[in-house]
């Protein structure tokens, strides 16, 4: 299991580790180790390569000097470069009183042109200046320094744990931070390195073991999903039926919107739902039926436009009240108008079962957003920032600047599971408990993704899973399925409608 925490939360852990044994020196000897390994595959070897190390005076810079001493020691040209002053902290000094004569050329700051020049001249520049103890703005002399070595270095600009110049708390960026190609982050992931505009600045995230057990970490502000929610997949037994893989009721689409019916529908039955049911206006049963053979289709009327009529809310409250489903999903592709407001709203009253509302559905009670509260078995939401935005008066920028709290607080006020979308997608429970997602990729970024993941989602509560680990899990296997069609087909090409098809190969895995 892999954590994301404040600062306070890894010093914590790092206490924990050193009264159980696992000493300050081992851990930060571990992660130059680590970082060295990482490092030296990145590079496809060192022995030879220029390399500039840039060392602070805390103990970033300390797990920087045990990485210079490894590289001089793999016949790298390693220059290690005090950017402040010799180390301070205990660690730190004692790591450099053991490998000071090992490390060939150290340079300091005041030494600019030279320094300077090995920057400019080198197959990488390895940061460790002040990992998570930086805040507010950088010195000149250093801001220079990070300045120089983003327009300048031709190799690559590797950060250890955290790129120098971001608050890793809050997400913050200082003018001329550090911008590495590649992040090392150390033992857990750091909540600001999730937040905008922090994100951007990091380069390729890579989460580097550094030898502290998970059982240290007693606080924490969420899990990284990984491939153990596969576990969570509903068992398909010998002995079962289609009414054995639950009944989900699919309340999408439009005239205007006939693939989001389809593509919530695929998504959901690829899923492995027993029985699904299609909720919509006639005109896209037409549109969609014989591409769609395996749903069951509840003809809704429809107004001019194509959109569902009041008519059509009436015929999903009786049909509420007629048949017994083991989830709902309603909003995709509705139109974002007062039919599809009163049908939300009807759906959230009348549902005996989990709910998962997306898209319009969101959109159309987001003025009236406490309805949330009264639902029967709970819901999930599935906002992307522009609809989270509408949703709970916050700007777009806000909430991208601290998505985890955002997401925490709606959950915990609203009682409902929070799926809040797009890079690294934050699930949390209206208990506070939470996943950052770890698959996925750009290939997602197209009209259409959203609705395929509800209908997993969806597909995963009929089933049975716990409404929490549902989301979770749904997010996880639908990243999984853009990945895999990513590295098949690239990222351009990718469609929604192609996800579906991958899930049974991910989800036999």
């Amino acid at each position: 299991m892999r954590f994301t925490v404040t600062n306070e939360q890894m010093k914590a852990a790092e206490a924990n580790a050193d009264n159980a044994g696992i000493s300050y020196m081992r851990m930060m000897r571990n992660a130059g180790e680590a970082c060295f390994s990482r490092i030296s595959k990145i590079l496809g070897g060192v022995e030879g390569k220029d390399i500039v190390i840039l060392a602070g005076r805390g103990n970033n810079g300390g797990d920087g000097i045990v990485i210079a001493n490894l590289l001089t020691e793999a016949r790298a040209n390693a220059i290690l470069v005090f950017v402040q002053d010799l180390p301070k902290t205990d660690c730190a000094r004692e790591c450099y009183s053991l490998y000071e004569r090992v490390i060939k050329t150290t340079l300091y700051l005041h030494r600019k042109e030279t320094v300077q020049y090995a920057i400019a001249n080198c197959d990488a520049v390895i940061d460790c200046v002040f990992g998570t103890g930086f805040h507010g703005e950088l010195e000149e002399v250093v801001s220079e320094l990070f300045r120089y070595t983003n327009e300048n270095c031709p190799g690559l600009r590797i950060s250890v744990d955290v790129p120098s110049g971001i608050n890793s708390d809050t997400g913050e960026v200082a003018i001329n931070a550090f911008m590495p190609d590649v992040t090392l982050v150390l033992a857990a992931m750091k909540r600001g390195l999730y937040s905008h505009p922090a994100y951007e600045y990091c380069g390729r995230i890579i989460l580097t073991d550094i030898g502290i057990p998970q059982t240290m970490y007693e606080w924490f502000e969420a899990v990284l999903s990984d491939s153990s929610l596969l576990g969570l997949i509903p068992e398909r037994k010998s002995v079962s039926h289609k009414g054995t893989y639950g009944k989900l009721l699919n309340i999408s689409g439009s005239a205007y919107y006939t693939g989001a019916a389809m593509l919530s529908t695929d998504g959901a039955l690829r899923a492995g739902v027993g029985l699904c049911t299609l909720a919509t206006p006639t005109r896209v049963i037409n549109a969609i039926a014989s591409a769609v053979p395996e749903t069951i289709y509840l003809p809704l009327e429809q107004d001019m436009d194509g959109f569902i009529n009041s008519a059509a809310v009436r015929m999903v409250s009786e049909e509420l009240v007629r048949t017994k489903y083991s989830a709902v999903l309603t909003g995709c592709g509705l139109g974002n108008n007062k039919s599809t407001a009163d049908m939300t709203e009807t759906v959230i009253k009348r549902a005996d079962c989990p709910i998962i509302i997306d898209a319009d559905g969101l959109n159309s009670i987001a003025p009236n957003i406490n309805i949330l509260k009264e639902s029967k078995k709970g819901i999930i939401v599935t906002p992307h920032p522009a609809e989270f935005a509408r949703m709970t008066g916050l700007s777009v920028e806000e909430i991208q600047q601290d998505r985890l709290t955002a997401a925490k607080n709606f959950s915990k006020e609203f009682h409902c599971v929070t799926v809040l979308k797009g890079v690294n997608t934050v699930i949390v429970s209206a208990d506070g408990d939470t996943f950052v997602n770890t698959t996925g990729n750009a290939g997602l970024a197209k009209g259409g993704s959203g609705d395929v993941l509800a209908g997993i989602i969806a597909s995963l509560c009929a089933q049975g899973v716990g409404m929490f680990h549902a989301a979770a899990l749904g997010v996880y296997l639908h990243g999984l399925a853009a990945d895999v069609l990513a590295g098949r087909i690239g990222k351009p090409g990718l469609l929604p409608r192609d996800l579906p098809a991958v899930l049974p190969e991910i989800m036999k895995r």
